[in-house]
């Protein structure tokens, strides 16, 4: 497969890389794991110097079993979580009734994995601006990271990916595993660390209906910008400030006229103004990057980041 984006399987619209295999109704994860290609196994393997000398102490590889492919080097107490295996904790995170597989997919060869999963209810923030809810989870077969779980609302009339954090509220919408022995019996702990999601949701809904309520001056929303690093500063090169100055006005067009934006109740808040800053990341900032790049960096990286800091700095204008 093209982009080096390894499979994936969705449900309803074509992603914005444009691969993978459709499927006309949301999966079970017996359903997704095989649509997504993903019913494959890793093998924690010892690594030699060289044919006949002993094996590297302390350091193992990540074999993709049904292509003999190295992952990554890990570590001696590093227990790789199996594909099939990460199905099923998720199932029995949210409950197997709770949740439908809505995408799932590999990045590169297999080294990263993500399964997106599609919560019950939604979140009404004003009139017909509705968000449903998400977990997403991924997992890294490269040694690189620790299993992730996040709450991801996505809002449906632009497909926006909204990663938020709620600080201040002694709630964590991230959960991080690390892959040991006791991974497997940390399903109640992981239950615990997300809370109930109804919860987290009302927070998120009274957050978003805060931002509703307050209306974005050409200043205020100037001021937002500048504090994303969305807007040209006085210092810096021509061609820094420039770039900057593009940015601002298509961040600024998209407050006007993105997605969603122009619905009664939303247009000219600060909620129009973190949503502006949610399609710029999701669709715009890195158009010449590769679908697996920006991938990424939307689960991972700057694109993620950059939405978490804009719905913080939202809320900070808001009070």
């Amino acid at each position: 497969m093209s982009a080096n984006i390894n499979t994936v399987m969705y449900v309803g619209e074509k992603p914005w890389h444009g691969l993978g295999k459709r499927l006309e109704k949301a999966a079970t994860a017996e359903e997704a794991i095989k649509a997504a290609s993903l019913d494959w196994e890793v093998s924690k393997e010892p690594i030699f110097l060289n044919k006949g000398s002993a094996p590297i102490l302390k350091h193992h590889a990540i074999v993709r079993k049904d292509q003999n492919i190295p992952l990554g080097i890990v570590g001696d107490r590093y227990v790789p979580l199996q594909n099939r295996s990460a199905f099923s904790f998720f199932d029995a995170v949210v409950g197997i009734k709770e949740a439908i597989y809505h995408t799932a997919g590999a990045l590169g060869q297999g080294e990263i994995i993500w399964i997106l999963a599609k919560l019950n209810g939604v979140i009404r923030v004003v009139g017909q601006d509705i968000t449903e809810k998400f977990l997403l989870l991924t997992n890294r077969h490269d040694g690189g990271g620790s299993v992730q779980i996040l709450w991801t609302p996505i809002r449906v009339v632009c497909q926006n990916t909204l990663n938020v954090a709620l600080e201040g509220t002694g709630q964590s919408l991230h959960t991080y595993l690390r892959h040991t022995a006791n991974l497997g019996l940390k399903v109640e702990q992981v239950r615990q660390a997300l809370g109930v999601i109804s919860a987290k949701s009302e927070i998120f809904e009274s957050a978003a209906k805060r931002l509703a309520a307050v209306q974005a001056t050409p200043a205020l929303l100037k001021e937002y910008l500048e504090r994303l690093g969305l807007a040209p500063k006085a210092e810096g090169s021509e061609a820094v400030r420039s770039h900057a100055q593009s940015v601002m006005e298509e961040v600024s067009g998209l407050f006007e006229y993105g997605r969603g934006n122009e619905m009664a109740g939303v247009k000219g808040t600060l909620w129009a103004g973190f949503n502006a800053v949610a399609e710029y990341a999701d669709y715009y900032r890195s158009p010449k990057a590769s679908p697996e790049n920006r991938a990424k960096s939307l689960l991972f990286g700057s694109g993620a980041d950059l939405k978490r800091r804009a719905w913080k700095e939202a809320l900070t204008l808001a009070r």
